[in-house]
């Protein structure tokens, strides 16, 4: 999420509570499927590359996509994000435990039809299991893969935590200059403790996909 008014850049690690912090600075009026902004600090990053719009209008212009070579033409010109902003802008994203926010991602999946569609899953008794080692994709990336920037970089200005998320969205409220801090209780589901789930091959499995995240952010099975 990019706010030009609020001078700020929000990166929406899945379930983390990113929907409720984009309701209230108000990235979206009415809640609804795919409202959501998920892009990630690279992509962000890159509306600021002139050069990687004169590339794709070439692309297209190559490849016969003409009624996209405007778009891509203006946006060399006009980039939608300058690099001045881009590096400017208070950057901020919450994290969660690994293991709590795959548990919570799976059992999302497992009750939306529309979601088992979209990994491929055809059973509706598919264990976590087998969830973690067939159909790990977009949505369950690493989330440092959400706010690396394009040279590597972690250049967050404030990283918050779901398991405290409204004290911290209180700083960064503050930070905005936002009054209210006040947090919509958004897509909010109640389930067992996330450990509940586990056995040590998931466990395990979740350490192995996430090692990176888990040392980064110190998180602790249990938590």
């Amino acid at each position: 999420m990019i706010s030009k008014e609020g001078q700020f850049i929000f990166i929406h690690n899945f379930k983390t509570g990113g929907t409720s912090i984009e309701k209230k600075l108000g990235h979206f009026e009415e809640l609804a499927r795919d409202v959501q902004d998920h892009r990630t600090l690279r992509d962000i990053e890159l509306l600021t590359r002139r050069d990687k719009h004169l590339r794709t209008a070439a692309y297209c212009l190559k490849k016969g996509k003409f009624g996209k070579i405007a778009g891509h033409l203006q946006q060399a010109i006009h980039p939608p994000l300058t690099r001045h902003e881009y590096d400017t802008f208070y950057k901020f994203t919450f994290v969660r435990n690994s293991w709590a926010r795959i548990y919570s991602w799976y059992a999302n999946v497992m009750k939306d039809d529309i979601h088992k569609r979209k990994n491929k899953i055809q059973s509706n008794e598919l264990s976590f299991e087998a969830f973690l080692k067939h159909h790990i994709n977009h949505e369950t990336f690493s989330q440092l893969h959400f706010i690396t920037d394009c040279h590597g970089e972690v250049p967050m200005d404030f990283i918050g935590r779901f398991e405290r998320l409204q004290a911290d969205f209180d700083i960064v409220c503050k930070e905005l200059g936002v009054e209210d801090s006040t947090l919509p209780k958004l897509l909010v589901r109640k389930y067992n403790h996330y450990t509940d789930g586990y056995t040590d091959t998931t466990k395990d499995l979740v350490y192995q996909l996430y090692k990176k995240e888990i040392d980064y952010f110190g998180f602790e099975f249990g938590e």
